[in-house]
């Protein structure tokens, strides 16, 4: 990267950081563009050359967030000296982490995103990037005994992000009122009650296994 490339990196940041400073504190809907461009000391032009509108800046946080979460799946996929259940609740950990951190601005941005409900463009395609990662996940979980394998790899990847949008966005909204149950809590009790129904059992085999029954199955069903 050159310098020109690097100041026009950093002036996005700064942007970006300055924005955010100030949604915490005077709230989305209150801050105006002329709020961060004043703070900053720069143009309007400026900041429209960056970011078109002000709801770019929620879009370009949501985003930021997604390749975070794809970034701990690809550490997570390199830990081969983990079992894949210990791996998928270590990630849960991560983000209930990291969202009880900073609860107000993660609420925001899921809100004004609509990331849980109604992703487009950039953000859909970092939203199956992420989908990606966790069916090879999964998909390893399969082969080494760990997960069921009567159901697709993807489909046990949708069926944990369900429940992680749920069960965030019952949290962000207060849902429950007066509950305070921590959210790493609610997160680790619900992957708890998934992963054993994910767990391998005597009903369930290795693909190749499967792939042979339903073989046979067929062949015995075109003899009669």
């Amino acid at each position: 990267m050159g310098l020109r490339e690097e100041k026009k990196a950093e002036q996005r940041r700064a942007i970006l950081d300055t924005a955010a400073a100030l949604f915490r504190k005077r709230g989305y809907e209150e801050t105006r563009v002329r709020d961060i461009v004043e703070r900053l000391r720069i143009s309007e032009v400026t900041f429209f050359n960056y970011f078109p509108t002000k709801d770019a800046l929620i879009m370009t946080f949501a985003v930021e967030m997604l390749e975070v979460s794809i970034a701990s799946v690809k550490c997570e996929l390199e830990r081969h000296d983990r079992s894949v259940p210990d791996r998928i609740r270590s990630l849960m950990r991560q983000w209930a982490t990291s969202w009880d951190a900073d609860p107000e601005f993660h609420v925001l941005v899921a809100t004004q995103s609509r990331m849980m409900t109604d992703v487009t463009g950039l953000l859909r395609e970092r939203s199956l990037q992420l989908y990606e990662q966790y069916e090879r996940l999964f998909a390893e979980g399969q082969k080494r005994g760990e997960i069921r394998a009567d159901r697709k790899a993807l489909d046990l990847a949708e069926m944990m992000e369900g429940i992680f949008i749920l069960i965030a966005g019952n949290w962000a909204s207060g849902w429950w009122g007066k509950r305070t149950q921590p959210l790493e809590e609610r997160f680790m009790n619900a992957m708890d009650v998934f992963l054993e129904g994910c767990g391998r059992s005597k009903l369930n085999a290795p693909p190749a296994v499967l792939a042979r029954k339903r073989a046979a199955r067929q062949g015995r069903q075109g003899r009669q």
